[in-house]
């Protein structure tokens, strides 16, 4: 597995949590946490992570407006939008923007596991 080192930005420590240990079953390495945005887009500078899972509705900093600090920062970056935010509009603007996917929360551990495989 190539792409393991993740960094997870969400604004509940619950799901950071949840995510974590999901991932860390999998073989997967939580290199960082962020809360908001702003920590999202210098923990990826701090940590250059493989994969970022990264949600939308964030304080100080939203994760559309991370997402586009974090692509302009390295342009082959692979972030996964994790969001209870789904409407087509929402998916498309970070899709354009440098999103790799797009997964709607509450999440199946499967489709998250299996969206992170194919990246």
């Amino acid at each position: 597995m190539t792409n393991n080192k993740v960094l997870i930005c969400d604004d509940s420590r619950s799901i950071r949590l949840m995510t974590k240990r999901l991932l860390q079953g999998h073989g997967y390495q939580v290199v960082g946490e962020a809360s908001n945005g702003t920590e999202a887009t210098e923990a990826f500078k701090t940590h250059n992570p493989d994969l970022v899972l990264l949600d939308l509705v964030m304080p100080e900093t939203d994760g559309k407006t991370a997402l586009r600090q974090i692509v302009k920062h390295n342009p082959s970056a692979k972030v996964v939008i994790l969001s209870s935010l789904g409407s087509e509009s929402d998916v498309e603007e970070c899709l354009r923007s440098g999103a790799s996917s797009y997964i709607q929360k509450p999440f199946e551990e499967d489709i998250l596991l299996s969206t992170l495989n194919e990246l």
